[in-house]
């Protein structure tokens, strides 16, 4: 072996001339004999991994020119539990290439089609359209002991769903051409199946309905955000399973909750006013001429805040939901038209460069989460249910963490329980918990810790009179900012 090992290592083909050579070597323990007339040399990785890695090269070498198919052109030639499937017309080999870590399958089907992509060692991937129609079931007797060649119907009809959401209908059209192209190519079943379900995409025929939720949805105009909604089922669950702690808001000892709820939300925000200028204008109705959007957007949190109806509306239905939103926002954002108060975004919104539910994909997933929470009853984890999905779906060009925060206050009051106050102090411990959500950092037990914690701190606060509150929430720290007094000051339970 000459040079140092490589992670892949190089295989060795066994001819005439050197097969009794091949074969010393092997005994001799300087390569490995991984298969008829096949060795490795000089591969750092386990032989089952090395064997992996050039998967191309030896579908290339028994079945030159073949095409990746089936389930392994919707992985991009990716091992399916150590599967790779090719096609070929006239595969000169009908037996699997079978050897440690890896099986080569092959089957009589075409070559290249137009579609198909150039791929490595002279192969080629199955087109798009190839691939969908490759992917559906064909009658028959399935495969025992291995996966099956096609991904199935649910796959396919999701890849449908995903070139309509990144493509729209100028793809889907497209798609459907090369189908017509094609089919005669291809499997008669399969081929009239995709081209149902893409013309029914087009709005151009009704045959049997879809199989798969999210292509079912887009066909009824709800598309939704699976992603969004693995992640709601998660952090249901988690609320299923744990015991709910009711706080009734029982007592008059509330007066003063809304106004310093609208104050802490808006400086969640970033709207700033000295606690006193805020009471001047949420209070007494002054605007400050200087900052007269900003000073809105305090008065409009109060009024949600404080008005009988809009306080403690819980919505019954994903569509009652939609409308609350709507209400919600075009009340607090009446200031603003710029920011289209009371209208759903029409363009992708991000924090940074984590991005929100896509704009088309939006009153969709609204509806599929509200209908996921159904079997969540407690007001309070219902509350945190609303919270979420309203942030994740970020529906709004601007105000989308007050109209959060006020409906899910509003399930609480519904309930006449304790409304949730998130104050200055606690701003970045609540980021992080709806953020852990976000990234998959367990199914929501941080955000849940963080809402339960505000709950009880809001519940102990005396609310009866602004002098009185004030001094509880400065020895609380719960006017500091976390930006100016860092992150080792701490909200305090009084």
């Amino acid at each position: 072996m000459n040079g140092a090992p490589t992670p892949a290592g190089k295989l060795l083909y066994a001819t005439t001339g050197n097969r009794a050579s091949l074969s010393r070597q092997a005994k001799a323990g300087r390569i490995t004999q991984v298969g008829r007339g096949i060795y490795l040399s000089g591969a750092s990785l386990p032989v089952p991994d090395a064997i992996g890695k050039h998967r191309f090269e030896l579908a290339a070498r028994y079945w030159p020119d073949a095409v990746i198919c089936d389930r392994s052109a919707f992985t991009g030639g990716e091992l399916v539990d150590g599967l790779l499937f090719v096609c070929h017309p006239e595969p000169g080999r009908k037996a699997d290439l079978v050897l440690p870590g890896l099986t080569v399958s092959a089957r009589v089907g075409a070559g290249p089609l137009p579609g198909d992509m150039p791929f490595l060692e002279g192969l080629h991937l199955s087109g798009t359209v190839r691939s969908l129609v490759e992917n559906l079931p064909t009658p028959g007797r399935p495969v025992v002991g291995r996966p099956a060649r096609p991904a199935g119907r649910e796959a396919v009809e999701s890849r449908i769903d995903s070139e309509a959401q990144s493509g729209g209908t100028g793809r889907l059209a497209a798609l459907l051409a090369e189908l017509d192209v094609i089919r005669p190519s291809l499997p008669t079943a399969p081929a009239e199946t995709v081209r149902e379900l893409l013309a029914a995409l087009l709005g151009t025929y009704r045959g049997k309905g879809p199989r798969h939720a999210r292509l079912k949805a887009r066909m009824a105009g709800a598309p939704f955000d699976q992603r969004r909604i693995v992640l709601f089922s998660r952090f249901r669950d988690l609320l299923l399973d744990t015991a709910p702690t009711p706080r009734n808001s029982e007592g008059d000892r509330w007066e003063w909750l809304p106004f310093f709820e609208a104050y802490f939300s808006n400086f969640i925000e970033g709207t700033k006013f000295d606690v006193k200028e805020a009471v001047r204008i949420a209070i007494d109705g002054e605007v400050s001429p200087a900052r007269p959007a900003d000073a809105h957007d305090v008065q409009a949190t109060y009024r949600i805040a404080v008005d009988p109806m809009m306080r403690a509306h819980a919505s019954r239905s994903g569509e009652e939901f939609l409308e609350q939103l709507r209400d919600v926002h075009r009340v607090l954002m009446a200031a603003r038209p710029d920011m289209r108060p009371g209208l759903f975004k029409d363009v992708d919104n991000y924090f940074g460069a984590y991005k929100f539910v896509e704009a088309d994909l939006l009153e969709g997933t609204l509806l599929r989460g509200f209908d996921t929470f159904a079997p969540v009853t407690d007001a309070f984890q219902r509350a945190a249910a609303l919270m979420l999905v309203i942030t994740e779906c970020h529906p709004f060009y601007d105000g989308n963490g007050r109209t959060a925060r006020l409906i899910s206050n509003a399930a609480l009051s519904a309930a006449g329980q304790v409304r949730i106050v998130i104050p200055s102090i606690y701003r970045n411990d609540y980021l992080r918990g709806l953020r852990g959500v976000s990234n998959a950092n367990g199914h929501g037990q941080a955000l849940l810790a963080v809402l339960d914690f505000a709950q009880r701190w809001t519940r102990v606060i005396d609310w009866r009179t602004f002098d009185g509150a004030d001094a509880m929430l400065r020895r609380t720290h719960a006017y500091d900012d976390p930006a100016v007094v860092g992150e080792d000051v701490k909200l305090r339970m009084p």
